[in-house]
């Protein structure tokens, strides 16, 4: 029989064994041998937006687990947005963004109400979301991807993640460290979030946001979170944004009428999409000036009135001038050769300018105070 020193360390590696048992349960093997994992550059394919085009007219945001309200947006690659959050129909904040600016209208109480508008900017999508992403990286996001660092950058580290059973990459530039998180799903790779730090010489300093896609489901075609949820290092815990997508559509009317020609006038589909509005004139149409396609109109000579009565002592057309000579008789002068006609004027290039914006990512005032650009 065992002392009670003996038991007591039986008991102990006992415990420990069982642990560490119960730990191997937890964990999920690479679906790959050993020195075949995926390669970077495929893993970063999967990050950016993982189809055209997405309408949500009904979602769940949840910010610090007390706040609620409701969300619809659309957004399309690369970089067009347009979202609105409300309460019981009561809109809070929508913001509108493309490749020339952004506009948003604001109704609480984090800086004074109105209308802002300016060049595109990631604090516009922070008064939208609380985080600071760039416009890009929150297409991105929506549309089933994620924010990436911007380029060059270089890989610090890729493996298999045992515990949470995701293959981890890790990327740094000068200013950041990232790493983003690819789970296997139905045979290939899928972006599962990530998480961004300041850059600390070789280090990674402070965090600032962390990214994670909930319960990938297939919808159309294409495997898209139904839940996603941001934090960023709060006070006292961590400040949260949780999205929650009830209804969604990713081959949405407006996206379409575009890829067929039609020019989406009607701003939207109407009905239930979050109230997208008309941008107003058509931008669609043409402003250009019109142009002569030869040139101008030319001076060919005035005709003849009908009816008019000649001048005593006027030539009469068609009589011959005395002393002229007749024509085809000797001493005629030969006829004188056609002058040439003028070269074509080439016509005048059209100027290339900036796209038109659909009118779904435009926004107007609605009556705020017009306070200019929020973000400078």
């Amino acid at each position: 029989m065992p002392r009670p020193m003996q038991r007591s360390r039986l008991c102990w590696v006992l415990g420990v064994g069982l642990l560490a048992v119960g730990g191997c349960r937890h964990m999920v093997p690479a679906p790959y041998a050993r020195g075949q994992g995926p390669q970077t550059a495929q893993l970063l394919d999967h990050t950016g937006a993982q189809l055209p085009a997405l309408q949500v007219s009904k979602a769940k945001v949840v910010a610090n687990r007390t706040l609620r309200g409701n969300l619809a947006f659309i957004a399309e690659a690369p970089g067009r947005f347009r979202g609105s959050v409300d309460v019981a129909g009561n809109e809070l904040v929508t913001l509108a963004f493309h490749e020339q600016g952004y506009a948003l209208r604001y109704k609480m109480d984090a800086f004074p109400t109105g209308f802002y508008q300016g060049p595109p900017s990631a604090c516009a999508v922070e008064a939208l979301l609380g985080i600071s992403f760039d416009t890009r990286g929150l297409v991105d996001l929506v549309l089933g991807g994620a924010p990436v660092i911007e380029e060059p950058h270089e890989v610090l580290d890729q493996k298999w993640n045992k515990r949470g059973g995701y293959e981890s990459l890790t990327i740094a530039n000068d200013r950041f460290v990232q790493e983003l998180r690819f789970g296997w799903v139905a045979g290939d790779w899928r972006v599962m979030g990530g998480q961004l730090w300041e850059r600390a010489g070789n280090e990674k300093g402070r965090r600032l946001w962390t990214v994670e896609h909930i319960e990938l489901e297939l919808e159309q075609g294409v495997y898209l979170p139904t839940k996603t949820k941001v934090s960023t290092p709060g006070k006292r815990r961590d400040d949260t944004v949780v999205i929650n997508y009830k209804e969604r559509d990713a081959d949405p009317a407006f996206a379409k009428r575009r890829a067929s020609g039609g020019d989406g006038g009607d701003g939207g589909d109407g009905g239930d999409d979050g109230g997208w509005e008309d941008g107003g004139d058509d931008p669609w149409e043409e402003d250009g000036e019109w142009e002569d396609e030869d040139g101008g109109w030319e001076d060919e000579g005035a005709a003849p009135v009908e009816g008019a009565v000649p001048v005593e002592g006027a030539p009469v057309e068609g009589a011959p001038v005395e002393g002229a000579p007749v024509e085809g008789g000797e001493g005629a002068p030969a006829e004188p050769a056609p002058a040439p006609e003028p070269a074509p004027k080439p016509k005048a290039k059209a100027k290339a300018g900036p796209p038109p914006i659909p009118p779904e990512f435009q926004l107007e005032p609605s009556g705020l105070t017009v306070r200019g650009d929020l973000c400078r």
